[in-house]
């Protein structure tokens, strides 16, 4: 018996030597030592007594959509080739043979016979009587197949063990002699490819485990033989459940492993469409499987990391572009960590975070020469979009108006940022969001003494960015500053200088961050220019790219 090792997946794996795969930003790898060590006892288990040494077990892998199951199977089976015999079928790709038998028995031989060091065949013969023996007949038609009444073939064919023998005498049941002879011949043709086939299923069950054998004595192989079935709930319904019967009924060799990946719910879903609605699907499936392990869903930030090109927010990016966007950061990981605070504040669904992350990319990609945008305003407005489209109406219009009873009962106006903040949970509305600023930047065009403003991440909670950011764009009359003041001589000072005093005059104290955050996003969407960027601008870029969706990784 092998040891396993914990397997190191921070690197990407070397392109020149098998398939390629990037660093695992999902913490996987630590999922798939433990299953390892677990299978491999559960299949082959020396301590074990005799004859119970080697078992076949089947594993449920169980992870939602885009929790990168494919991934995980992929590189896992990477990591088992080299001391185990392991095969990797997608099931999927395969599921237009309409055999799931051929498929996973051709995929066992092919893969196999480079990992043996002894012969992998198995006889044609046995293989040939998987094929349908009367295809019309199977596809449910009607009687009109050549004559032939299946009702007349049914009755020959199966005789109900419930009428008694002195029933069945004085019965009108048709005698051998009643039926037609090609019912006869068709209904003999049956019971012989019946019988072929159990006869093929021990044969090729037979070589199964001589396989097995022949790898337990093979230098540099250990026991079980591994098998993993990808994609399964993706395939159409009929298929996936003749999947689960062939690998239950025909491959339970003992010695041997299967990993079978699905979305769990899809796939009672799938099989519900079978047999309806009312079936216990749950129950159904458990039958196929010895256990379930379900992956923990990963975070936002690392999930969406994964499935979208975050190459769009690296500052090389938008410095060949001559773009910018806010709240830009030092790396695309953290730009993508403030966006998911966001739509997990919102409670967006998997894919339709993937949706608003590859929307907001495209408004990047699109953004000519000078222009800007301003990333988390875009956020909130896609889920905004996603989960309330009058609502996104009503601000985008400038037309966002709400009442509520207050503490005595009469009704009062309630703020945008109110009737937003109500809605989302508080440990969602403390989270931070980060910018990373450089006030040394603004030196030469300001009065601001740079010294007390570091270069770093200036925070502010999700509340406060709703309010005093997002619902200041929005408001009617745009994006406001402070109160208002004069400088010494009288004259009216401009919303830049305005912000400009503010951050020279403040004395800001241990704990006063926030207020600082807020003065230098202020300073900079003026200076920038973010305040240039109207409602209507917001609106072009939402229902330009609202109608792109995310169908998958290619």
């Amino acid at each position: 018996m092998t040891e396993v090792k914990d397997f190191k997946w921070d690197n990407p794996t070397n392109c020149k030597v098998g398939e390629y795969f990037p660093a695992d930003k999902l913490d996987r790898a630590r999922y798939a030592t433990f299953l390892s060590r677990l299978l491999a006892q559960e299949g082959f288990d020396l301590n074990r007594p005799e004859g119970t040494q080697k078992k076949n077990y089947v594993l449920n892998l169980n992870a939602e959509w885009g929790a990168g199951k494919t991934y995980f199977l992929k590189r896992w089976s990477q990591e088992l080739i080299v001391n185990y015999p392991v095969v990797y079928i997608d099931a999927w790709q395969q599921d237009y043979s309409d055999d799931p038998f051929l498929t996973v028995i051709a995929g066992i031989i092919k893969q196999l016979q480079l990992q043996a060091k002894f012969n992998i065949k198995i006889p044609k013969s046995a293989v040939s009587m998987f094929k349908a023996v009367a295809p019309a007949i199977a596809q449910g038609l009607t009687k009109k197949i050549s004559g032939i009444d299946l009702d007349e073939l049914h009755t020959l064919l199966f005789s109900d063990d419930e009428i008694d023998s002195e029933q069945k005498q004085s019965s009108n049941k048709p005698s051998g002699s009643d039926f037609s002879p090609a019912v006869k011949a068709l209904a003999q043709n049956l019971i012989k490819d019946h019988e072929a086939k159990n006869k093929s299923i021990e044969v090729i069950k037979s070589k199964l485990a001589d396989w097995v054998s022949k790898f337990e004595k093979q230098e540099g192989k250990s026991l079980p033989i591994f098998i993993f079935i990808d994609e399964l709930d993706r395939c159409r319904p009929s298929y996936a459940v003749e999947m689960l019967e062939t690998i239950k009924h025909i491959f339970d060799v003992k010695g041997i492993v299967f990993v079978v990946a699905t979305d769990t719910e899809q796939l009672q879903h799938t099989i519900k469409s079978i047999y309806g609605e009312g079936f216990d699907a749950k129950i159904y499936l458990g039958r196929f499987f010895n256990s379930r392990y379900s992956l923990k869903r990963p975070a936002l930030k690392d999930f969406l990391s994964v499935h979208s090109d975050i190459t769009k927010f690296e500052s090389a990016y938008l410095k060949s572009k001559k773009i910018e966007i806010i709240s830009h950061r030092e790396t695309p990981q953290a730009t993508l960590a403030n966006i998911s605070v966001v739509l997990d504040a919102f409670e967006v669904q998997p894919r339709t975070a993937i949706q608003i992350t590859e929307r907001i990319i495209a408004i990047i990609v699109n953004l000519q020469s000078g222009k800007k945008v301003d990333v988390l305003v875009l956020a909130v407005l896609f889920c905004i979009h996603e989960k309330d489209h009058s609502l996104y109406d009503e601000i985008i219009s400038d037309r966002f108006q709400r009442k509520e009873q207050d503490t005595k009962g009469e009704m009062q106006n309630i703020s945008l940022s109110s009737f937003l903040q109500k809605n989302i949970l508080k440990k969602h509305l403390s989270r931070p969001l980060a910018y990373f600023l450089s006030p040394n930047l603004y030196a030469s065009s300001t009065r601001i003494n740079t010294c007390l403003y570091s270069e770093k991440d200036y925070l502010m909670p999700l509340s406060t960015f709703i309010e005093r950011v997002f619902c200041e764009v929005f408001k009617s009359e745009g994006f406001s500053v402070f109160s208002f003041l004069d400088d010494t001589r009288g004259r009216p000072l401009s919303d830049l200088e305005r912000v400009e005093k503010e951050l020279v005059d403040h004395n800001f104290r241990k704990g006063e961050e926030e207020k600082a955050t807020i003065l230098w996003i202020k300073y900079i969407y003026i200076k920038d220019g973010y305040n240039k960027i109207t409602n209507d601008h917001y609106r072009e870029f939402i229902e330009l790219s609202s109608p792109l969706d995310y169908m998958g990784d290619s």
